[in-house]
């Protein structure tokens, strides 16, 4: 008998360890989630209150199946608890009937016996249930938060994953000073397309710049659209040598092709303005100053970029010319060849001018096509 109780004690023990395990997870779970909110509660608010009747009701209603799910676990568990005392004090305190043979005790110890495998099993099954469905609800949960960070129309990162990304990166500015730079850009006379042939063309814009967009960002790079016609990359670089070429390869894969809305063809050009976060004492100091670098491009033709130094704004045409001359610092007598064996066009005039001439032209066809 009293091997027989510590075979049936061992298996409670084992089954109780599982089930501790489990509801201290989940509860690990749901503490971990609630400090984390708390640390985005002011990022939050905004969000909450714009989607008050939507999103929010999600959680509240998937939190709230969770919390209704683990009371009747919890139920169950209090049952299966009392049933295995009664039925481990039957064990221990059998009847006191001398008249009982022990053929008759035997038999009642196998009953009791069967009873608390029988319960087991039904345990089991709840605790296979009961995994299955946290792990179910889990995966909604996540997938629901993937889509409060999700920008609904480009299905770009949205401005509330925009600033967690920033203040991580911030931070390790701070630690470690590992730098990093912000771009903003802006749709060039998008108000015009809209106003032209409509919002669902202003859609198709987005969209598909959004795309243009994701086609040059490297894995590091981090895209997000941060308000209506503006989106906004952050960088892991802080060199101007560095982030010039991006910025240029951004500016050129949105302006390559029109992009075509029913029989209509949409020229599209974009602006936009970059700093560093060594030139900066804050995020929003860096983001403003990344936008200052913005209106200078918009102020000066626009489908062009400036960058912000903390002092000055600087095209980013002429950064790139820069590096051009500093690639072709050897030494000119060795590349130097007779004016009849170079097949190439005249390049005297400044790449910059070169940029700076056919972006107005750009800018004056793309006003003219507006109009027509």
């Amino acid at each position: 008998m009293a091997e027989l109780l510590t075979f049936v004690l061992g298996d409670v023990f084992g089954i109780l360890t599982l089930m501790v395990g489990i509801v201290v997870g989940f509860f690990i779970g749901r503490a971990w989630a609630s400090f984390t909110s708390r640390r985005q509660e002011s990022q939050l608010e905004l969000e909450v209150k714009e989607n008050e009747d939507g999103k929010s009701t999600v959680y509240r209603e998937q939190l709230a199946g969770m919390i209704q799910f683990t009371n009747h676990f919890s139920g169950d568990l209090t049952k299966h608890i009392e049933l295995l005392e009664s039925l481990g004090q039957q064990l221990n305190h059998p009847a006191d009937d001398s008249t009982k043979d022990v053929e008759e005790q035997s038999t009642k110890a196998v009953e009791l016996v069967a009873e608390i495998a029988a319960a087991n099993h039904r345990l089991k099954r709840r605790l296979e249930s009961a995994e299955a469905n946290l792990k179910t609800q889990a995966q909604e949960l996540e997938e629901s938060l993937s889509e409060a960070r999700t920008d609904v129309l480009t299905r770009l990162l949205n401005r509330r994953a925009f600033d967690e990304e920033q203040n991580r990166r911030w931070a390790h500015w701070q630690r470690k000073e590992q730098p990093y730079s912000v771009m903003i850009l802006d749709i060039d006379h998008f108000k015009q397309v809209n106003d032209k042939y409509g919002h669902d063309a202003g859609d198709k814009v987005l969209k598909e710049t959004a795309s243009r967009l994701m086609s040059v960002m490297r894995e590091t790079d981090y895209l997000a659209r941060i308000g209506g016609e503006e989106m906004a990359i952050l960088l892991p670089e802080g060199d101007w040598d560095s982030i010039a070429p991006v910025a240029c390869k951004v500016l050129d894969v949105v302006r390559c092709l029109p992009i075509i809305y029913g029989e209509c063809e949409i020229y599209v050009t974009v602006s936009c303005g970059l700093m560093s976060v060594e030139h900066a004492n804050s995020i929003a100091s860096l983001m403003k100053g990344a936008d200052e670098a913005l209106y200078a491009a918009k102020s000066n033709g626009r489908n062009c970029g400036y960058i912000n130094d903390g002092a000055t704004l600087i095209p980013i045409n002429d950064l790139a010319a820069r590096r051009s001359e500093k690639l072709e610092e050897v030494p000119r007598e060795q590349s130097k060849k007779p004016a009849s064996d170079s097949p190439e066009t005249n390049t005297n005039l400044p790449a910059s001018g070169i940029d700076l001439v056919a972006n107005e032209l750009r800018n004056r066809l793309f006003q003219v096509s507006q109009k027509t």
